[in-house]
């Protein structure tokens, strides 16, 4: 039996991990980059090494700002997340209610462009 390159390619395709989202609260040091006021989290994206992820956060309040930080930036509602080797990166995702009539909790759906999604647990400030 032979194959060709193409299932070949596809297989090993399929044997590639998939990107899995996960979200906890936040347990490390402030980052420069970050808002005091804002709720934060821990969010790890695992996937293939040396790809880069699309992430966007959605459902969330009006009046409400969602942003991905890094130590370096924060980037509000997107961001382009580069896997390093080990296949794992971490960046602290936060909910900064930004006005005082914005409702006082807002949640979010983070998603990425291959459909792994993550429910982020309502933050309330009053």
């Amino acid at each position: 039996m032979s194959l060709s390159i193409s299932a070949i390619g596809m297989m090993l395709a399929l044997l590639q991990p998939a990107t899995h989202l996960s979200i906890q609260p936040w347990t490390g040091n402030e980052l420069q980059t970050t808002s005091p006021a804002a709720a934060k989290y821990r969010l790890k994206v695992t996937g293939t090494p040396e790809s880069v992820v699309h992430l966007q956060a959605s459902g969330v309040a009006n009046g409400w700002l969602a942003a991905f930080c890094t130590p370096k930036f924060c980037s509000p509602q997107r961001v382009d997340v580069a896997i390093p080797s080990s296949g794992e990166a971490v960046l602290q995702f936060e909910l900064i209610r930004e006005s005082e009539t914005a409702p006082a909790r807002s949640g979010a759906t983070i998603s990425e462009n291959g459909g792994a999604s993550v429910s982020v647990p309502a933050a309330y400030r009053g």
